[in-house]
């Protein structure tokens, strides 16, 4: 997959520009909060219809009612556009014909922020966030049953709020059990199948960015119920402790992964730059798991500045085949990989 123009019309600080991409290796230079990021936003939105840092009213320019982003890849055209008033209002279209959110299918990405560098060390929300967005890129049905299950366990967070407070009944719970065993079983059947794809190539491929040889393992923490009746049955052995915490506490919304490094507990085992050479193998593997049905396209927001000269080096060879986007504020980042990529300049809202 190959994205080669890109157009955005009200988005974040851009009025109207419109960039022609003629290489696979794109690296987007310019000062802090210049809006280099705001160009791989734009990519990613028409990837996934979403920003992986905002709500859609606060991608709009200041003053303006609406944005739209636009992308062609080969003969097919991509639109998206989004308006907040008079009210809110999203349109999408691929080659001029308007497709629901749910049947949207472009092309895949991998993002890499430098918040991604902290994944082991803050909370798992960020490790749940990986793996959602992996499989929901190449799973539809996964998608949708994370929705499903972000509907489910708010609405039977409520009725155990309301039992708690004696408003409502023990027994309405089974509906809601109901509701969410099917779903949470898919969902984390889903998760452990792609951990177990993690752990295949793992060791290899941290060690090549590492130049060590360390036997490494992801550990999936998982409700170990692989049926309904299995999920349903643990349920009800914590029905007593959900009630007592008017809280949900089974289910997909609790997993986490672990990095184990020779049988220890990786973060307490591993040195900044090896926590780092183990988190860009993740993203490495990521995009070989993308890669089954489509190479996606790599986006690499001013991670360079955080990697030593012979990771950065390591990386882009490793990502050789796929279109890579690259924002950095010094040049003198990138001294080995300029050679035969295209360079955009990002200053006084323009691209140049």
């Amino acid at each position: 997959m190959r994205l080669e123009k890109l157009s955005l019309e009200n988005f974040r600080n851009y009025k109207q520009i419109s960039i022609d991409f003629g290489a696979d290796l794109v690296l987007i230079l310019g000062n802090n909060a210049a809006g280099k990021t705001n160009v791989l936003e734009g990519i990613y939105f028409l990837s996934r219809l979403k920003s992986f840092r905002a709500p859609d009213n606060l991608l709009v320019k200041n003053q303006e009612d609406f944005f739209t982003i636009k992308g062609r890849s080969g003969e097919n055209q991509f639109e998206a556009t989004v308006q907040i008033n008079p009210a809110l209002k999203r349109q999408f279209k691929i080659n001029d014909l308007k497709t629901k959110r749910g049947l949207w299918k472009t092309f895949s990405t991998v993002l890499f922020v430098p918040n991604d560098l902290n994944l082991f060390q803050l909370g798992p929300i960020l490790r749940r966030k990986f793996l959602d967005e992996t499989i929901s890129q190449i799973d539809q049905t996964y998608s949708i049953d994370l929705e499903s299950l972000d509907h489910v366990l708010k609405q039977k967070a409520k009725l155990l709020e309301s039992i708690y407070q004696n408003q409502g009944t023990v027994g309405e719970l089974e509906f809601w059990n109901q509701q969410l065993a099917p779903v949470a079983v898919r969902i984390t059947n889903a998760r452990q199948a792609f951990v177990d794809f993690l752990n295949q190539r793992l060791i290899e491929t941290t060690n090549k960015l590492t130049g060590f040889d360390n036997q490494l393992e992801l550990r999936y923490k998982r409700t170990q119920a692989q049926t309904e009746a299995q999920f349903l049955e643990s349920l009800k052995e914590h029905e007593s402790a959900e009630l007592r915490s008017g809280k949900n506490l089974i289910g997909p919304h609790r997993d986490d992964f672990e990095i184990y490094k020779d049988q220890q507990l990786n973060l307490f085992n591993s040195s900044r730059g090896e926590l780092r050479a183990q988190i860009l193998a993740l993203k490495l593997l990521q995009a070989e798991y993308l890669g089954q049905k489509s190479k996606p396209i790599i986006l690499l927001d001013d991670v360079f500045s955080e990697l030593d000269e012979v990771r950065r080096t390591k990386l882009i060879e490793t990502l050789t085949g796929h279109q890579i986007f690259i924002t950095s504020t010094e040049e003198h980042h990138l001294p080995k990989i300029i050679q035969g990529s295209q360079l955009l300049k990002v200053e006084n809202n323009q691209i140049s």
